[in-house]
């Protein structure tokens, strides 16, 4: 069953498929800290306020996702933050996660674009994670 994305639904199926990836357990070996993503609000896309996902990641393998508020994002070292027509592309595999920090789709609201640089394969597997999440979009999106 399709959980809405960016809920707390949508985050428990995340953390499974991140576990189950074995591409993301080999890039992420030394990855430790959780990561946060933002989606601002767009009426006009269902999205009527911010929603927030955070994983608590490491050495490859998720501890745990949950949706959370934006205040509960102070001990999360690294926050991605964008609209919802960006998270759309990068969830249908338009838009690498990467390039869309360096062009500006997406924000790193929290944390610095050189210590995440490393990771690049990681956050990619993260992507791929998050694709493979049965995903329902509300209303308003195409």
């Amino acid at each position: 069953m399709a959980a809405e994305i960016f809920t707390d639904e949508w985050a428990q199926e995340w953390h499974e498929e991140i576990n189950d990836n074995a591409n993301y357990k080999k890039a992420a070996a030394k990855w430790e800290g959780a990561i946060g993503m933002v989606m601002t609000e767009d009426e006009d896309m269902g999205i009527p306020e911010e929603r927030v996902v955070v994983a608590d990641l490491w050495h490859g393998d998720s501890r745990g996702a949950k949706a959370i508020t934006s205040a509960d994002l102070d001990d999360v070292p690294f926050v991605i933050k964008a609209n919802p027509q960006a998270w759309k592309k990068v969830l249908a595999g338009r838009l690498d996660p990467i390039v869309g920090l360096m062009g500006g789709k997406l924000k790193l609201a929290k944390g610095g674009l050189f210590a995440l640089l490393p990771y690049a394969k990681a956050a990619k597997e993260l992507v791929a994670s998050a694709i493979s999440v049965d995903t329902e979009f509300p209303d308003g999106w195409d």
